[in-house]
C-alpha cells in the first residue's frame, strides 16, 4: 500500500539569485519566524505587519543602510532589517499540483501539493521545465520535482 502525503502550501517559487550591482532587484526569503515589516527604513517607522512565516519568499527592491525594501506576492511593499533576510531560495505554491519522483509528467507522484506551504528550491536545471523542491511534512522531508509553470509564483500570507 502506498502512502500519499497531502502537503499544505500557500507559497510561490522565486527563481532568484543574488543581485549584482547592475541588477534592479533580487530574491530572498525571511530568515526568522517573526519579521517586522515596517513602513520605512528604520526603527522609528511603525510596524505595518509581523510576518510569521520563516522561509517566506520576497523580492528585494531597494536598500538603505541596513534596511531592505521588500515586496511580497500580493504587491505589498515594506522595509525589513537586512539580518531578517536569507539568500535561500524558497517556494510558495498557489495552486494544487503533484510533486513527482522524476522531472517528467509520467513519473510517480511523491505528494499532492495543495495551496498553503513553503518549500525549499534544491535546483532548477536550465535544460528542464521542472524544479527539484523539498518540503517538510510531519517532521520528514519530501523531495520531488514540480513544474514551475503550474501554479508556482508569488504568494501571500501575513501574521498580524
Amino acid at each position: 500500500m502506498k502512502i500519499k502525503y497531502i502537503i499544505s502550501f500557500a507559497f510561490i517559487l522565486f527563481f532568484g539569485v543574488r543581485a549584482t550591482a547592475s541588477d534592479e532587484f533580487y530574491f530572498a526569503s525571511l530568515k526568522k519566524k517573526e519579521v517586522n515589516w515596517r513602513t520605512g527604513p528604520g526603527e522609528r517607522y511603525p510596524i505595518q505587519w509581523i510576518y510569521q512565516e520563516q522561509g517566506y519568499p520576497v523580492k528585494v527592491l531597494d536598500t538603505y543602510d541596513i534596511w531592505r525594501q521588500v515586496q511580497e506576492a500580493d504587491g505589498t511593499i515594506g522595509w525589513v532589517h537586512k539580518r531578517m533576510l536569507s539568500d535561500k531560495r524558497t517556494v510558495l505554491v498557489r495552486q494544487e499540483g503533484q510533486l513527482l519522483k522524476k522531472p517528467n509528467a509520467d513519473a510517480r507522484v511523491m505528494a499532492l501539493v495543495e495551496v498553503g506551504t513553503i518549500g525549499k528550491v534544491e535546483r532548477c536545471p536550465a535544460d528542464s521545465s521542472y524544479c527539484q523542491l523539498v518540503f517538510t511534512y510531519q517532521g520528514k522531508y519530501v523531495k520531488g520535482w514540480f513544474p514551475p509553470q503550474s501554479g508556482v509564483g508569488i504568494g501571500s500570507r501575513r501574521g498580524n
